[in-house]
Order: C-alpha cells, then structure tokens, then sequence
C-alpha cells in the first residue's frame, strides 16, 4: 500500500503511554522487580471449579465425640429454617435475562451465609441448574483444569465463591471474565464474604468496566428480636442436638432466658447455646453461665481439649500426638487453613510443633483422625466455624485466663504467628499460606482487641513486607482496625513500590487516607499538607479512584503555587510535581484542556530548573515533555507534539546511556509515544524506527517483569501495527495486533478498572487489522466487543473520557 492510499482513509489512532510521577520527591524511580508482586497468570486461572457437594458428608464413628463438628455448616445437622433472603437469591436466580449476574450474600461470621449457600445450592439443582464450586488456589491442591469435569445443563449454572473477600481482586476478575466468556446459558455467580466495603465497591466498579452491570449485594439480616422466633431456632437446634447424644427427653434441657439478648443476634451463638446446654445435660454437669459467643466458647474448646486427651490415652489411646501437640497442631491449621501435606509439614516444623518433616507426617495422620479433612486432597483441616476458631486463636494467648474457663498452658501461642510466616533461612519469598493466616490474624482481631497488640503489631514491625504478600484486601481490613498503631501502618507503607502495581494500589490507597487524615490533622503547617495531600492524590489516583484524586491534588497545587512564588529554589519542584499529577488525573477524567494547561506548566517549571540542576531535574524534564506530547495529541494538536516527544527521546537515551537500569524504561516510553506521534501526523516512514526499538526494549522489559511492562509493551505493539500498515505492510501488522489484545485480556483480569480503555483500543485496531487484510468476518467480533467495553466505560460515568472511542467511525481501507 503506498503512502498516498494510506492517507485516502480513516487513519487508525496511536497509542501513547502516559508517564505518571511516581512518589512524593517528584522524580522517577525505579520500577520494582520482583515475583512476590507478580500476580500476572499466563496459563492456568488461580482456582479451581468443581461440582458442589450437595449429599452430607458422611460422619465417621464417634462423630459426636467433638461437638464442634456439630456446629459444621457441611454437616447440616440443624435443619434449616427458611429466610427471606432465600427467596430473594432464588428470584435472582431464575430471572429470565440471559448472561451473567453477580450477587455478593454477606453477614458477619456466623450469621449462616454458608448453610444459606448449602440451601441455595441444594434448591438450585432440584430446579434443575448446574451448580459449582469455585475454590482458590490457596484451597486446593492445584488450580486450574477444575471445570472439565462440569457438566453445564439448561437452564444454566450457579457459581459458588466462598470467602470472597480473601481472594486477590484480580482473581475474582479471572474467574468472572472466563465464566462469562464462556457462558451460553445464564450464569449466575453467588459470592459469600463477611465485609462489604471497599473490596466490593472495587470488584463491582471493576465488573461495570467489563459490561456486568447485573451486580449487587444481599445482607443476611440479623435474627428477629423477638423471643419466640429465638426460641423456635433454639428448640430445633436442642432437639436435633439431643437426638444425636441419645437423650430422650430434651424438653427437660431449659430454654435460656435470655434469648432475646443481643448476644444471640446471630445464628451461630444460639446453636452454640443449644449444643453447650444439651453436651451439659448429657454429662450430668451444670451449663455454664454467660450468655456471649466467648463463653460459649470457652465451653467447647475444653471439650476440644477432651478429645485430645481421650484420643491420646496417655500413649493408649488411636492418637499418639500429645495433648499439647495436638493443640499446636490445631492452632497451626485455623492459620492456615487446609494445605496439601508437604506444605502441611513444613508449617508444622517452622512452628517447632515438630523437628522432622517425617515426625510431622505421624502428626498430620493424628490431627486426621480427630478431624476428617472435607478434601481428602488435603490436610490440617481447621477448626470450624470460624468464629470458633478465632475464639481459639484469642483465647489461647495468655491473659485471658480470669475471663473464660479455657486459656493457653505454654507460651509458644504467642511466637507462632512468626516462626510460621518468617521466611526460611536466605529466601525472601514468603511461605504460601502468608495470605491466609494473615488475613486469620486480622479477622480474629476485629473481635479480639488484644490480638493486636499481641500478635499483628509485634509481627508487623519486624516484617512489615508480610502485608504487601498478603495483598491489598489484607491491607484494608488492617487499615480499619480502630486499634491498630499507625507506626505500624506507616512500616508497611515504607515498602510499598513507589511505582503503581495492580495487587497494591487498591490497599496503598486504604493506607494513604487512614495515614493522610491523621497526619493532616497533626500540621497546619502550608508545605507539609501539599506533600501530604499529593501523595494521597498519587496513591488513589494508581487505584483507579480518580474522582477521589482529584481534590487533593488541586488543593497540593493551589497550596504550593503561592509557596513556589515566594520561595521557587525550594517549592517550585514539588509544584511541578503536583501540576504533572493534576495532568494526569485530568485527563483520565476527560478534562483534556485543563490537562494540557497543568502538563504545560509543569514542563515550563521543569526547563526552568534544569537551567539550575541539571542532574537532578533532567529526567523530570524528559517525564514532564512526554506528558505535554500526549496532552497536545489529546487536544487535536498532534504537529506540535512532535517537539516535546523529540526532546525527551534524547534526554532519556543520555541517561539510558549512564544508567540503562534506572532510565531504560522511559526510553522505551518515550520511543514508542514518538513513534506515534509522527504516525499520527502522517509522518509514516519516521514512525517506524522509533516504535521498533521501542517494542524490543519493552519485550525484553516484560519478559523479566511482566507486571510493570505488559501494559506499556501492548502500547507499543498498537505503534508497531499502525506503522506497518500505514506502510503497506498489513500482513506483518496483524501479529503485533494480536498480541496487543492477548496482553490486554491478561491486564483486564488483573484490573479492569485501569485496563479495560486499553483493550477497547486494542481490539478496535484488531479489527482494523483484519479488515484491512480483507477478513472482514473476522473483524466483526473484537468490534463488537470494543464497543460494548465503549458503551459500559461511558456508562459508568467516563463519558467524556471515552465517548470518542465509542463514536469512532470505522471502516476497511480503501486498498483492502
């Protein structure tokens, strides 16, 4: 195709990568490698899908020997009671519209959201749906593969997601994108998490940028307040409870007079109450006095402790694991939760429960026998229900023992938490179930005050780095805890990268406005509030909040503005890194003249001081030019840009030169944007050379550090497609098209929120690809799909961001 044929038609855009200040100092930094943070998946998803069980697991022998087990949602020993969130779910359910929907069902724990789910489920396939699981790869042996064994039937499936909060953000994602893909029926996805707060107004903004718009929340209600509906609930728990322990009359176990406390405002404490007063009755023995979750608690740890004791014998007995072995061994599990049996070991010595991992192998057979595991997959089933569980974690510490019956008898309690998740020996990779037990820890802390000081604050300190593992739902719930000291919050946000990273940024944010608030309101002081409210701007800008962002970010400016006049050697730097962020921030809300106007004068500031401090400031003046180029492209002035995208190009390849490691990078940004600026002004043939270079720049960038390159290596390859095909190359265009959409598709599952314009870019250009090449069958779909990534981005309030997308007229060239 000649260069004339070329500019007879609608030329495709460019794409260009905005440089965004990265930290406080106004500078760029170096980008953070490392795997702990790459949270990118190439071929399997992160969970498993598999049938829901929806028969009673079997009880072994003895079952009733534990009376916890009895409290087991899985086990459905209490019958259930109907709810009016039932009806709700199951309304939901069979509505007649097509496609996805997603319902979040949440409640604090043990309110019954799982026996609800169990119900739900059980309904659902006697109506004749599929029904399935999803578990995370922290849950199961291994992820992946999960769903060929699922059989799909009219009039569709139900998905299943417990504990939903604990999945990473970008997890979730993956499974509701590669369910909804692959969907031909209705899909119904059923989340079951404890919060509802940040996590879930992330997930259901993200979900908006995937056209799921069928998204909302059901809270499970609290019980009636009202004696007698309590009293019903009471009574079918005692009299099934009674049936198992063989006692014939369970009308002489008395109702409690209390029912209609708030203590039993949820379902699982008057279970707890019926299950303590019929194992009394049982054993002859007085019911404990207390009518809270904790004394309840106490109660049925110490028949734990029975079991344990009985099953051991003093070495006669099944078990050959001690008492004291046994508890460690069940405190380890309710951290971590179930683990496949290697993993189990190696938790179980790093503990100093054992020394060998083969001593550890007789103790996991042991801890077994005295709790099935529900995945014979897996080992160290932990103590259920959760709050029970957490109630042993809490009360196991010493300091408890004047409240409650059951308190701990040796002070390892207290080192656990950090000998299981301190890395071993020179690794710095932190242990698998890092995740879990720390987000255990949190929870358990929410009820447990004392576990903060005990347990998270002394563990935080040392190893600050355990909450980024963890991620960035861990982090927040952190954040929220009332208690928590902000020195310990501010050593977690010292190792954030200070580069935008799709796993943090939602909890960097969380940290930047409990920290900002409370250091805002310690200072009136003029310059130290701008530094303070340009971070937060920073932080919640790289989580997609950029509505949020935008108030302090102006504030910062408007406060350093005067500051800088009176003072420039010292304050104009940080207002030129304030106006670069309020660019950025602009733009992505679609304010593109303002943006120009912010960008521009950030770069005047920066040429100034680099006539003073030429070391210093020079890459700012590179990240400042390379802004304005793309807000000018913004603003329909393309020809002007070539300048600024010229000028940076050379400033960064003189430091790429001095310091490939640092400065690398910005070169392959800065080559790829100029590339396609001049495409954009129809200079083609010295688009070329730049965009390749830039593309081999970044494919060895991404290929050490896929989670900060992939996205500006799919920038590049748009370039590299619209400069092959303006140049009559259009059957070398296409791979690099292609692969810009695969890479798309990867970074929307991490973050649909920052990523979703970029793949409707992508597959706009994909089908100009093929279209040009005169597939135009093949060019249908990644329109279609681009315009309905369009429509649900200016849907969800970006209209003046993306309008132009949607509205952008297509059609094959002319040379087709």
């Amino acid at each position: 195709m000649s260069e004339e044929s070329a500019g007879s038609r609608q030329r495709e855009p460019a794409v260009f990568t905005q440089a965004i200040e990265a930290g406080s100092r106004g500078q760029v930094n170096a980008v953070q490698h490392g795997d702990q943070y790459n949270y990118i998946y190439r071929n399997e998803p992160p969970y498993r899908v598999e049938p829901f069980l929806l028969t009673e697991p079997a009880r072994a022998p003895g079952f009733a020997r534990v009376p916890s087990r009895l409290l087991a949602a899985r086990y459905r020993i209490v019958p259930f009671r109907q709810r009016p969130e039932l009806d709700v779910l199951e309304s939901w359910r069979e509505d007649r519209s097509p496609g996805l929907s997603v319902r979040l069902l949440h409640a604090e724990g043990g309110q019954g959201k799982t026996r609800l789910a169990i119900e739900f489920a059980t309904r659902s396939a006697q109506a004749g749906w599929s029904v399935a699981l999803a578990r995370h790869r922290s849950e199961v042996a291994s992820a992946g593969g999960g769903d060929e064994h699922l059989t799909v039937r009219a009039p569709g499936l139900v998905l299943i997601v417990d504990y939903a909060e604990r999945w990473p953000l970008e997890d979730l994602i993956a499974l509701v994108r590669q369910h909804r893909d692959a969907a031909r029926d209705r899909l119904r996805i059923l989340l079951l998490a404890r919060p509802a707060g940040t996590w879930w107004q992330s997930l259901a903004h993200q979900l908006s940028k995937l056209d799921i718009f069928d998204v909302d929340a059901v809270k499970l209600r609290a019980l009636p307040n009202t004696p007698e509906g309590r009293a019903e609930m009471y009574t079918a728990a005692r009299d099934r409870f009674a049936e198992i322990f063989g006692i014939k009359d369970s009308v002489g176990v008395a109702l409690p007079g209390d029912l209609d406390g708030p203590a039993f405002g949820l379902t699982l404490t008057v279970h707890m109450r019926a299950l303590v007063d019929v194992d009394a009755a049982a054993r002859g023995w007085t019911s404990p006095a207390g009518s809270d979750q904790a004394a309840l608690s106490s109660y049925l740890l110490d028949r734990e402790h029975d079991h344990w004791r009985s099953s051991h014998d003093q070495g006669r007995g099944p078990v050959r694991a001690t008492e004291q072995t046994m508890r460690r061994t069940v405190y380890v599990a309710t951290l971590t939760r179930s683990l496949d049996a290697a993993d189990a070991a190696a938790a179980l010595v790093r503990t100093g429960v054992t020394d060998t991992k083969a001593a550890a192998g007789h103790i996991l057979n042991d801890h077994a026998y005295c709790y099935p595991p529900e995945n014979p997959a897996r080992v160290l089933e932990p103590l259920t229900p959760d709050r029970l569980g957490e109630d042993f974690l809490a009360l196991t510490l010493p300091g408890k023992e004047e409240q409650f019956r059951y308190y701990a008898t040796d002070s390892w309690s207290t080192t656990a938490p950090g000998l299981l998740l301190a890395p071993a020996g020179n690794d710095a990779n932190h242990t698998p179930f890092t995740r879990q037990a720390l987000t255990v820890l949190i929870e358990t802390a929410h009820r447990w005050p004392h576990l903060t000081t005990e347990h998270l604050q002394p563990l935080l300190r040392r190893q600050p780095e355990l909450a980024l593992t963890a991620g960035s739902a861990a982090i927040t719930r952190l954040t929220e805890l009332a208690d928590i000291d902000l020195a310990v919050l501010e050593r977690i946000e010292s190792k954030l990268p200070d580069v935008s990273h799709f796993d943090l940024d939602v909890g960097a944010a969380a940290l930047a406005q409990r920290l900002t608030a409370h250091r805002l309101a310690a200072t009136t002081d003029p310059a130290t509030r701008a530094h303070l409210l340009h971070d937060l701007a920073f932080r919640t800008s790289n989580a997609g909040l950029h509505t949020t962002a935008l108030p302090p970010i102006e504030e910062a400016v408007a406060i350093r503005r005067p500051l800088a006049e009176a003072d420039p050697a010292t304050h104009r730097p940080g207002l030129a890194a304030s106006l670069t962020i309020l660019g950025n921030v602009l733009a992505d809300l679609g304010r593109r003249q303002e943006a120009l106007a912010a960008s521009k004068e950030a770069a005047e500031l920066y040429r100034h001081l680099v006539r003073t401090d030429t070391v210093a400031r020079l890459p700012d003046l590179a990240l400042a030019l390379t802004n304005l180029a793309a807000r000018l492209h913004q603003s329909g002035r393309g020809h002007e840009a070539i300048a600024p995208a010229q000028e940076a190009v050379s400033i960064r390849r003189r430091l790429a030169e001095a310091d490939p490691g640092a400065y690398l990078p910005h070169l392959a940004l800065s080559l790829s944007n100029l590339g396609g600026h001049f495409t954009e002004v129809g200079r083609l043939h010295e688009a070329l050379t730049p965009v390749e270079e830039a593309v081999e720049l970044y494919r060895q960038l991404a290929a050490t550090s896929p989670a900060a390159y992939l996205r500006p290596f799919a920038a590049s390859l748009h370039n590299l497609g619209n400069s092959l095909s303006d140049l009559g190359r259009r059957r070398e265009a296409l791979a690099p098209s292609e692969e810009a959409v695969a890479i798309g598709r990867r970074l929307v599952e991490a973050n649909p929120a920052a990523y979703t314009p970029s793949l409707a870019l992508a597959l706009t250009l994909l089908s100009y690809r093929y279209a040009e090449g005169g597939r135009n069958r093949e060019a249908v779909a990644p329109a279609e799909e681009a315009v309905h990534l369009y429509r649900q981005l200016v849907g969800a309030g970006f209209a003046a961001a993306h309008q132009a997308g949607l509205q952008r007229p297509w059609r094959p060239s002319a040379c087709a």
